[in-house]
């Protein structure tokens, strides 16, 4: 699917717009600020497909984690925290 980028201040002006293209339309378009992508307007039905998918990825990680677990089992709010951690790392390579 292509994505027009829109420059912040254009969104800004034309924001009702976008959303309905993006809406009926089922368009993706990206926000630019300072000519670098700053975030997106997406189809809600993408977004929920995003999050299952994230969420799909966790469960395989916890299912593999616990396989391979040695010890006293990982408090969930710490495990949590490391795969938010290996989140960001992943991003940023």
């Amino acid at each position: 699917m292509d994505s027009e980028t829109v420059p912040l201040v254009a969104a800004r002006n034309q924001l009702g717009q976008l959303v309905g293209r993006v809406r009926h339309g089922h368009e993706q378009i990206l926000i630019s600020e300072y000519g670098e992508p700053a975030a997106a307007l997406i189809p809600i039905e993408d977004l929920n497909e995003l999050r299952r998918l994230r969420d799909e990825a966790d469960i395989a990680a916890a299912r593999t984690r616990e396989s391979t677990a040695m010890g006293a089992p990982m408090p969930h709010d710490e495990f949590m925290a490391q795969l938010e951690t290996e989140d960001h790392q992943a991003a940023a390579s």
